[in-house]
């Protein structure tokens, strides 16, 4: 018995459509294996984990960092006041200032600069806010200083926060983290992404005790 004409044109494309899908999938298989990079990873459009270093992932769970470029004669420094231990290059200068209320440590604050700090060519100030408690709605109101497109979240350490950039006179990249239920902030400026590469380096080398 015949099969009718529209009948074999329906049949035919349904095989054409699962050849065409077991095709595609293949592809997909295929170029998914030849990622062996971060850059290939996030050029494929996988997600990317904000982490420091960053991190992609691929559908077959296979991860990519993000490779930091190593730079010689890093210079170990430890802000004991808030337990934290980092790696900086030498040609920038270190600088810490404690504010306290009658021996109560309020804040610490350290700067990492290049170039007069009027008008640094590179400059990382980090500040722990340590005389009041913070909770997730403080990170949510640092939001709204931000530009909306680039905020993003974060992980430094093994401690989550957000990071964007500030704009209007005090332009500034920063990145906050919640530790211990208190803020710590550390801002990028000039924010240009060669600045900024170096602050994610330094970042990068966070250990806190």
């Amino acid at each position: 018995m015949m099969m009718p004409k529209n009948r074999k044109i329906v049949v035919f494309l349904i095989v054409l459509l699962i050849v065409s899908l077991v095709i595609w999938k293949y592809q997909q298989k295929s170029a998914v294996e030849q990622i062996s990079s971060f850059e290939e990873c996030a050029r494929a459009g996988y997600p990317v984990l904000e982490s420091y270093p960053e991190q992609c992932r691929t559908p077959n769970g296979e991860s990519f960092t993000r490779q930091i470029p190593n730079q010689q004669n890093l210079q170990q420094e430890t802000v004991e006041e808030i337990g934290l231990s980092f790696q900086y290059p030498t040609d920038l200068l270190y600088r810490k200032e404690i504010a306290d209320n009658d021996g109560n440590i309020r804040t610490v604050g350290f700067f990492l600069t290049k170039g007069s700090e009027q008008n640094p060519e590179y400059q990382m100030y980090g500040l722990y806010e340590n005389y009041r408690n913070a909770t997730k709605d403080d990170l949510e109101r640092a939001k709204t200083e931000m530009d909306p497109t680039t905020i993003k979240e974060v992980n430094v350490g093994g401690y989550k926060g957000i990071e964007g950039l500030i704009t209007g006179p005090k332009t500034r990249h920063i990145t906050i983290i919640l530790k211990d239920d208190k803020l710590f902030s550390i801002s990028t400026l000039p924010p240009t992404e060669d600045n900024k590469s170096i602050t994610e380096q330094i970042l990068s080398t966070f250990q806190f005790n």
